[in-house]
């Protein structure tokens, strides 16, 4: 009986993970109605919500491991009061899966749901999450967040996103936003399959770093946009923009594998960018809706600028890398070379590269 006994408490003990073993505090399928603050090391198996009269406070160097509910339900942080989580630099929060060798999606994520309160995500880490955060029609803001490993790191549904700060990286999408308001400042989305993917929002990004993504850096459908600042470096297509209107200002696209900005039927003034060393064209346009003006091009290995429509493209005013009629017309594509496409309007072009460019 003593060795049955034992042999039974051997094997409880096993069913016992390590984030288990550790935690101060766990959580199992709870709804929280009352204010909480969570500190130290917290297990969560299932989902916990979050309702709408409640505050969940998450403080400084806390680990908050996510575990399967026993149907093998994806566990979430459900959201419909207020998400406070303060971490700093030096003492960051971090939100993981309980797996010892986690994948992307090893948990479901932080769901915001109608809740326009002061949410707030500073100085945190959230990795292996099938939706990093999940927003729909909810106010939320991010900063000094990175979300790491995930199959969508960032996702906005009819909802308004401040991100300031923080990196978005290694996920199989990076920044997902329909019908939304997103302001974002000195973000970085980098080695994703996917970097941004935008549509029918209002968005604003001042000196982002969207870089070496795997398919297209930013892809825009009917948004306004407007961009400052920003560098699309190393992706295989760095912008596609679709329709919409808005501002490219003082934007660098380097070195992507493909073309470097593609314009179809968007009216967008770009202005002051410096478009270098992509490996195909520098941009492509398939309509005369988007104003060219003040902006640098060197070194691109297909065309400085592809007109793949019939109507005429006003490029006046730019810098082409040298000043010789022949060596300029070298690097367009329009009507001199396909009597379908439109012509590019390149005169008078500046003489040298503009000042204060990025």
């Amino acid at each position: 009986m003593k060795i049955l006994f034992a042999g039974c408490v051997f094997l409880y003990l096993l069913t016992i993970s390590p984030a288990a073993a550790q935690a101060t505090a766990v959580y199992d399928g709870t709804v929280l109605t009352e204010d909480a603050t969570w500190r130290g090391s917290v297990l969560v198996r299932g989902s916990v919500v979050v309702v709408p009269h409640a505050t969940l406070r998450i403080e400084p160097g806390t680990v908050v491991r996510f575990a399967a509910s026993t149907g093998q339900q994806l566990p979430n942080l459900i959201i419909q009061g207020r998400l406070h989580v303060a971490g700093t630099s030096e003492r960051p929060i971090l939100l993981t899966s309980d797996r010892p060798m986690p994948s992307r999606g090893s948990w479901g994520g932080i769901v915001f749901l109608s809740t326009e309160k002061n949410n707030l995500l500073e100085g945190c880490r959230i990795e292996y999450a099938e939706t990093g955060i999940d927003i729909r029609f909810s106010t939320v803001t991010l900063k000094s967040v990175s979300i790491v490993h995930a199959k969508t790191a960032l996702l906005s549904h009819d909802g308004v996103v401040q991100m300031t700060g923080g990196t978005v990286s290694d996920s199989e999408t990076g920044i997902e936003i329909y019908d939304s308001e997103f302001d974002g400042n000195d973000v970085t989305v980098a080695s994703c399959r996917r970097g941004c993917l935008l549509s029918k929002s209002s968005v604003v990004m001042a000196s982002p770093n969207i870089m070496n993504n795997q398919q297209t850096g930013l892809e825009a459908d009917e948004c306004r946009i407007k961009i400052t600042g920003g560098e699309f470096s190393g992706n295989v297509l760095g912008a596609l923009i679709k329709g919409g209107e808005g501002d490219i200002f003082m934007s660098r696209f380097l070195r992507n594998r493909q073309t470097a900005l593609h314009l179809l039927g968007s009216r967008v003034k770009i202005q002051r960018c410096r478009f270098a060393e992509n490996i195909l064209d520098a941009l492509r346009v398939e309509d005369g809706r988007a104003l060219l003006m003040n902006n640098a091009f060197s070194s691109n290995g297909g065309f400085n600028l592809f007109n793949a429509g019939n109507e005429v493209v006003n490029a006046r005013l730019n810098w082409w890398g040298g000043t010789g009629l022949p060596l300029v017309r070298q690097k367009i594509h329009d009507v001199s070379r396909d009597k379908k496409a439109g012509a590019v309007q390149i005169l008078p072009w500046l003489n040298e590269q503009p000042a204060l460019m990025p």
